[in-house]
């Protein structure tokens, strides 16, 4: 089922090409802090942007020490890939570059860059509330629609749904036999965000059926979560599985932190609190840069009784060179550090998990 799914919606993009068929607005995401219900309660259809492996054009446009992400979203741009909107927040310096550039060179109708706090305290707080406000307003402007509280209060409600139906998921993959891969979680997620919730609800309950009556993994040589931010690539962790590994939980911006967190209700101040006290964000935090994150991860490890951590520390990301060292230091299990940019050779890879497994597998 995943595979053929994953190459229909994820690779070939058809649910996207359906929708610009009926002639909705394609609106592009850069980060899991954009808060997708006000675009989705504005009749747009609100994808993330993830781009592509492999670079050519987008060298001439873009500095060599930008990220794998960042360069991949900017290549597909070049090459063709046309959304009608990007929205992005400023939560690094490299998302700020690329949303940059990519207005500059792929010139899309529309453009908005949320300004997202720091600091954690009732004035930031306020701050972002008003942001989305203005925000609301100027996609609504775009759109020539009008800002509905009703359908806003509808959308978080399809959200909500879909933010509880992906924990179940995620759940059956932390049983002691797992019954859901590492990688077949991450295509479900990389696959909701090519779509509207709506559409994928049906697709995520299909999956969850014929998922729980399975009987499990037992072959796994070690329960593993893996970390990282934007990462996208499902074929290296089916990699990683075919090595002997259980991957039972993890913390990508493209995973469990793009569904983890509730809104209270259909108000955009609760939908501002949910996006503002995002835990998992690296670059969100009411004390250091990194303790909420921390927090995040170890809880994680603790429901889905992981035995060592992967940390898919990607070349050129700020944001994990940042937060590589707290993790290994400040988490109470082994971790694996592994350094990668595009394209991979995974055989240095495999060595390296093979090692780690004979020293704390079973």
């Amino acid at each position: 089922m995943i595979p053929k799914i994953f190459q229909e919606f994820f690779i070939e993009r058809k649910k996207i090409e359906e929708y610009r068929r009926r002639g909705k607005k394609i609106i592009g995401t850069m980060c899991n802090t954009v808060p997708e219900e006000i675009i989705h309660s504005l009749g747009a259809v609100p994808v993330r942007l993830f781009g592509v492996n492999e670079f050519k054009e987008v060298y001439a446009k873009f500095p060599s020490w930008m990220c794998s992400y960042s360069r991949g979203v900017m290549e597909d741009g070049l090459r063709g890939f046309k959304v009608d909107g990007i929205v992005s927040s400023t939560t690094d310096d490299t998302k700020i570059h690329l949303f940059s550039s990519y207005t500059f060179y792929v010139k899309p109708e529309f453009s908005y860059l949320i300004q997202f706090p720091f600091v954690k305290d009732e004035d930031s707080f306020h701050f972002f509330k008003e942001e989305l406000e203005r925000f609301s307003l100027k996609l609504s402007n775009f759109l020539k629609t009008d800002i509905d509280k009703k359908k806003l209060r509808d959308s978080v409600e399809i959200y909500n749904e879909y933010r509880i139906l992906c924990s179940r998921i995620d759940s059956l993959r932390s049983k002691e036999n797992p019954k859901v891969s590492g990688s077949e979680f991450l295509s479900l997620m990389l696959i909701s965000q090519q779509m509207l919730k709506e559409d994928f609800l049906q697709i995520a309950r299909d999956f969850y059926r014929e998922a729980e009556r399975r009987e499990g993994r037992e072959d796994y040589k070690i329960r593993v979560h893996v970390s990282g931010t934007d990462f996208a690539d499902v074929n290296f962790l089916r990699n990683l599985e075919d090595w002997g590994l259980a991957i039972v939980s993890d913390d990508f911006c493209t995973s469990a932190a793009y569904y983890s967190g509730m809104v209270d209700d259909g108000s955009i101040e609760s939908v501002a609190k949910r996006y503002f006290s995002i835990c998992s964000c690296t670059m969100s935090s009411k004390a250091s840069p990194i303790d909420e994150r921390i927090e995040f991860i170890s809880k994680r490890i603790e429901k889905s009784k992981a035995e060592a951590v992967i940390l898919m520390k990607e070349r050129g990301c700020e944001i994990c060179g940042h937060q590589c060292s707290w993790i290994v230091r400040e988490l109470n299990v082994p971790v694996l550090v592994l350094d990668y940019e595009y394209p991979i050779s995974i055989e240095q890879y495999k060595t390296r998990v093979e090692a780690f497994i004979e020293s704390f597998g079973r």
